[in-house]
């Protein structure tokens, strides 16, 4: 589900109804790393880099224990795609917003999997079913984005990572993502 947000729309949000985010327990936690968004190939550049920092990820966490990572991302109004959306819409379009989701499971792929120089990722997963609602938008106004993924599914065979996942803007969580899938090939 999707549309336009009249002026009025946006500044008062609501935001997804009846989702929260699953909050890893401490012991998770105190195991978790933190680090900066890979900057080099395959992952992608400036440009389209929708995270800035891995907030969480633990590589066997999650409430499936298959893994659980958040990133972040500081929201600049001057980003090219609030100029470039739709006439007197300055969003970040929707389709950004699954992409941050996707470049946190390039992450969880490249840790599982070693490193991914050489190799591409195949985003979404073909033959993979998902579902998406969006209830919300990501406007120059904004401060922060958080995206997370709790990873659902592994196949090692075919280096497929499965995951729901959750992007919040300001704390109001705006996306829900189920059964998304990534692809690693060399």
């Amino acid at each position: 589900m999707f549309g336009f947000f009249s002026a009025a729309a946006l500044a008062q949000q609501v935001g997804v109804r009846g989702v929260t985010n699953w909050q890893p327990p401490s012991e998770q936690i105190n195991r978790s790393k933190t680090f900066e968004y890979p900057v080099t190939a395959p992952f992608p550049d400036s440009m389209l880099r929708m995270v800035d920092t891995i907030d969480v990820f633990i590589s066997d966490g999650g409430p499936h224990q298959l893994g659980f990572i958040r990133g972040s991302k500081i929201v600049n109004p001057d980003e090219w795609f609030f100029k470039a959306h739709f006439y007197q819409d300055p969003v970040c379009p929707g389709s950004l917003g699954l992409e941050s989701f996707l470049q946190l499971l390039m992450v969880v792929a490249t840790e599982r999997w070693g490193d991914a120089a050489g190799r591409h990722f195949e985003t979404m997963a073909l033959g993979e079913e998902h579902r998406w609602n969006y209830r919300g938008q990501i406007i120059p106004s904004n401060q922060r984005v958080e995206i997370e993924a709790v990873i659902t599914g592994i196949d090692d065979r075919n280096r497929t990572i499965k995951a729901d996942g959750l992007l919040s803007v300001d704390g109001k969580i705006i996306y829900q993502m189920k059964d998304f899938a990534l692809r690693l090939h060399d």
